[in-house]
């Protein structure tokens, strides 16, 4: 482990990262504010993400109000989200609110706009779903991407979906996902598994994934998401670098 990541392993094991409500919310948004505080404190917190002074990145972002406490009280450098549509200008029913104001937070419209950020942009990547904001046609290449949008030691946390094996694109977990799949997937991207939360299926759709899944263990078949700790460790090259030796022009390369 190298003395970055010491570091970085001692400021989160001594630090809260459950996030206060911000102060600046009004009473006509107060209930979005305190969903997307509670969203954190129920799906993030928990893996303790080094949030002070980081820069963030969220996909499937919503109306943006988590990156914005993020910004406002839980001391991110800067943040930069994506969604579908314009959640925060009350598309799609939300309760518009002003992302402007908060210094640092972009909130942009689309997937695409993701490749444009510089690699090594990220200290901590979120997704509250991302197997409902990355088609399954690419989901390699943008785990591929995400990790390079990682500084070293950076963090990247997702919940993902568990499929129960109807194969339909659209259900969770493209269908058919399941625990293992999914690790396959995010390990051949480059990531580590720093830590690993299960949400089990409620029972009566137990019955119905074990009949499509008859060969799968018990957890594998009975998982309906992952909540995934993930890590961009340091590449050999890096290290190199970082000392002094090799090539430091070596490195993954963006794709355009």
């Amino acid at each position: 482990m190298s003395l970055r990541d010491r570091v970085r392993k001692a400021v989160r094991t001594g630090r809260q990262a459950v996030l206060p409500e911000p102060e600046f919310r009004t009473a006509s948004d107060q209930e979005a504010w305190e969903d997307a505080v509670a969203l954190w404190n129920d799906l993030f917190a928990p893996f303790s993400p080094i949030l002070q002074g980081a820069d963030v990145i969220e996909l499937g972002c919503g109306d943006g109000r988590l990156l914005g406490a993020a910004m406002a009280t839980g001391g991110a450098r800067s943040a930069v989200g994506f969604e579908r549509q314009a959640w925060w200008n009350g598309g799609g029913g939300g309760v518009a609110w002003r992302p402007g104001d908060i210094t640092g937070l972009d909130l942009r419209v689309g997937i695409d706009g993701v490749s444009a950020l510089d690699e090594g942009a990220a200290d901590l990547i979120l997704a509250r779903e991302l197997d409902g904001f990355i088609p399954l046609d690419s989901l390699e290449f943008w785990l591929a991407e995400l990790y390079g949008l990682l500084r070293p030691g950076g963090e990247m946390l997702a919940r993902v979906r568990c499929g129960d094996g109807r194969g339909d694109p659209q259900a969770p977990g493209y269908g058919f996902l399941t625990p293992t799949a999914w690790t396959v997937l995010v390990l051949g991207a480059g990531f580590e598994i720093a830590d690993t939360r299960r949400v089990w299926r409620a029972p009566a759709q137990q019955g119905a994934a074990a009949e499509r899944l008859p060969h799968a263990s018990d957890d594998e078949r009975l998982t309906a998401e992952l909540h995934l700790h993930l890590i961009r460790p340091w590449e050999s090259w890096e290290l190199d670098a970082l000392h002094g030796f090799g090539d430091q022009g070596r490195g993954r390369k963006r794709k355009n």
